[in-house]
């Protein structure tokens, strides 16, 4: 009886010794589940890596570079439309005197390292900061190019507002020794092209062609009314008389037109050569506003708008033709464009 009770109290400490081991294995699981979270961290760095490897500068794929770029510099991107192929560049302040020997021109900025075949493209990392041959902060320059052809003459592009000047392409009008070179470019902040063709036509006395058309189209126009006023009176004392007494009178709707063509001009038409108004302002770029009005008047009207990358521009409206401006680093107000 005894060796049974002994038996029973042994098998009883062993099913609560077996009860106690199994709260703990339970327990332990949970505990290891909740210390593994936390995945999303490494995710929310990898984001911020890709968004700062995407920046990059609009010139970092132009391989051919003049100059070195600098926080006092700013770019302009050279584009070769000259259909030929350059091997030297050289930009200076414009100066007043017309010199254009080697020692005013400076040092070549290509110097050897490429060559510029056509539609090939260059940076600058132009000096903000440089002097004209007066001693006086330079906003118009000049730009002089030589080919790898010896043979063919180097040619000058004159009076470019570069400081102002994201975009410059060098072109020709023309080929041969009869080609004009001219530029066009981009202001910085602008999608307007602005370019030289017409001023430098003007500078050459050459007669654009458009405006030739229009100086043809007009005398062709004034001599018709003659004929029929002389017809119409039969001898000369006459016509003489009527034509007098046609300008005081406007029976006639033929005749009008005619008088106003040949003393009025059209204030919508340009006028040709070098009173067209628009060709004059040109002359300006590079040069302060207050000179350019005091030249071509006080416009109809203007506003300013702050770009993000030439800051201030100001756009000055005159009844054929618009002025663009922009500041230099002395506060003036420097025209950038005519168009």
């Amino acid at each position: 009886m005894k060796k049974r009770y002994l038996i029973l109290a042994g098998i009883l400490a062993a099913s609560m010794l077996a009860a106690g081991c199994g709260k703990k294995n339970s327990v332990a699981p949970e505990q290891k589940v909740e210390a593994t979270a936390t995945p999303t961290v490494t995710e929310a760095a990898k984001t911020d890596v890709v968004e700062m490897q995407t920046s990059t500068d609009e010139t970092a794929n132009i391989k051919n570079v003049m100059g070195t770029k600098s926080e006092t510099t700013t770019s302009i991107v050279f584009t070769n439309k000259m259909n030929s192929t350059i091997s030297a560049i050289y930009v200076r302040p414009t100066r007043d005197d017309g010199d254009d020997s080697d020692e005013t021109w400076g040092s070549d900025l290509v110097n050897g390292k490429f060559t510029l075949a056509s539609n090939d493209k260059a940076v600058y990392y132009m000096e903000k900061s440089q002097k004209d041959d007066n001693g006086d902060t330079a906003t118009s320059f000049d730009v002089r190019i030589t080919f790898t052809d010896e043979e063919q003459n180097e040619c000058f592009f004159r009076q470019l507002p570069l400081l102002t000047i994201s975009q410059l392409s060098l072109c020709m009008d023309g080929e041969g020794e009869d080609g004009i070179p001219y530029a066009t470019y981009l202001a910085s902040g602008s999608t307007k092209e602005v370019s030289t063709l017409k001023d430098v036509k003007a500078r050459l006395g050459i007669e654009d062609d458009s405006d030739s058309t229009d100086s043809s189209d007009s005398t062709a126009v004034t001599p018709t009314p003659t004929p029929e006023s002389s017809d119409d009176n039969g001898d000369s004392t006459d016509s003489s008389s009527s034509g007098s007494s046609d300008s005081t009178s406007t029976p006639d709707p033929t005749s009008a037109p005619a008088s106003s063509d040949s003393s009025d001009a059209d204030p919508t038409e340009a006028p040709s050569g070098e009173d067209d108004p628009a060709s004059v302002a040109a002359r300006y770029i590079g040069r302060s506003m207050s000179e350019l009005e005091n030249a071509c008047g006080s416009p109809n009207g203007s506003d300013y708008e702050d770009e993000p990358e030439s800051g201030k521009t100001g756009y000055y409206y005159y009844d054929t033709f618009t002025v663009s401006t922009t500041f230099d680093n002395d506060g003036n107000e420097v025209v950038s464009g005519v168009w």
